[in-house]
């Protein structure tokens, strides 16, 4: 199996959003972030066969934008999992293996993903830092994600995906 995974892409700045979190947006940058990872990644030949993603708008917006490099492949499915704060790692890779793909994405947030990869990895998540915007390929050799199994293929963040551009950092 291989595992994509997303961090949402630019939301902006949490402090200037007065409504509430789970409904703040992706920002313009943000839209551009997804757009471009999709489309690189359809580029180099990826075809997603699930994306599971975070209920909030800003994770659901990243997935669709990603998305949108493949017309007619259906939205991305919503996980609770993946909310802030809920991911419960042996959980999440149950759930995920029981889909019948062979390449599946997971959009969601910091601190969890990282912590997810590192998990996956058998390594410090200090060591997996994931940017807005950023993505990770993971590979199993068994086809199942679960703890220390996963091998880092690559990573990397909007830069890589959009020459030229800076970052939104953390």
């Amino acid at each position: 199996m291989d595992l994509y995974i997303i961090r949402h892409a630019d939301a902006g700045n949490p402090k200037e959003w007065t409504g509430d979190d789970a409904e703040r947006p992706l920002s313009p940058l943000g839209h551009q972030q997804a757009k471009a990872l999709g489309e690189a990644l359809r580029r180099r030949g990826v075809n997603l066969g699930v994306v599971v993603s975070s209920p909030l708008v800003r994770t659901r917006q990243t997935a669709e934008d990603v998305l949108a490099a493949w017309p007619g492949s259906g939205g991305p499915q919503f996980g609770d999992l993946l909310a802030p704060g809920a991911l419960k790692r042996r959980k999440l890779s149950k759930f995920l293996a029981g889909f019948a793909a062979d390449t599946l994405a997971i959009v969601g947030h910091d601190p969890d993903l990282p912590d997810y990869l590192g998990w996956l990895l058998g390594t410090d998540p200090e060591q997996v830092h994931l940017e807005k915007g950023g993505a990770a390929l993971v590979r199993f050799e068994d086809g199942r994600p679960d703890k220390g199994e996963g091998s880092l293929a690559w990573m990397v963040t909007p830069e890589w995906y959009m020459p030229g551009t800076v970052g939104s950092g953390q």
